[in-house]
């Protein structure tokens, strides 16, 4: 019934065609998160993904590839209801993603936070998202949809300075160190 009510507003819509679609839709949007394309990102994501897409990105670096699918992308639900009042219709696509990719996530100072550079192998679900009642709406993506079955994410290991004497202004910190001491040094530690 989902699908009716969606094609009944957009003709071209299938089941066939649109995992290629979302997919592309999928690879546009981490694209400009990378790039810090804002703008652009806003007509790609909706208004419940994006801040959860660039929450804590203003002081690091992010490099993602999109390196090829593993399986084609299929879809593998779709829903259509009414929000607020009658007539108002969403319409969501959940689209299972098997592909590879390549994250690695830099802080300030150049250091890697997560990841690298080898490819891995991710399966996603991703949802997307259209008011289909606008004839100028456009598929958006909306959620990632994480399975109970899944491993839990790796902490991201954080680098912090251990504490050192303290210095006056006019002080150098070779003045207070002991002929033959090791340099402060950084340290990761998991939160």
């Amino acid at each position: 019934m989902a699908l009716r009510k969606i094609k009944e507003y957009d003709h071209d819509f299938t089941t066939k065609s649109f995992p290629e679609k979302a997919q592309e839709i999928f690879i546009a949007a981490h694209e400009c998160l990378t790039q810090f394309e804002r703008h652009k990102l806003h007509t790609l994501v909706t208004e419940r993904c994006y801040p959860e897409m660039v929450r804590g990105n203003r002081y690091r670096t992010l490099r993602w590839r999109f390196l090829g699918s593993l399986e084609p992308p299929r879809v593998v639900q779709i829903r259509c209801h009414e929000m607020i009042t009658k007539g108002n219709m969403y319409g969501q696509v959940t689209v299972r993603m098997h592909n590879q990719q390549a994250l690695v996530i830099y802080d300030r100072f150049g250091r890697v936070m997560c990841g690298g550079e080898e490819p891995r192998d991710v399966l996603e679900y991703v949802v997307f998202e259209r008011h289909v009642v606008n004839p100028y709406g456009a598929w958006r993506l909306h959620a990632k949809i994480v399975p109970a079955w899944a491993p839990p994410k790796e902490p991201i290991a954080r680098t912090v300075l251990l504490p050192g004497p303290a210095l006056a202004p006019w002080q150098e910190l070779d003045e207070l160190r002991e002929p033959g001491a090791e340099p402060p040094h950084f340290q990761h530690r998991r939160k």
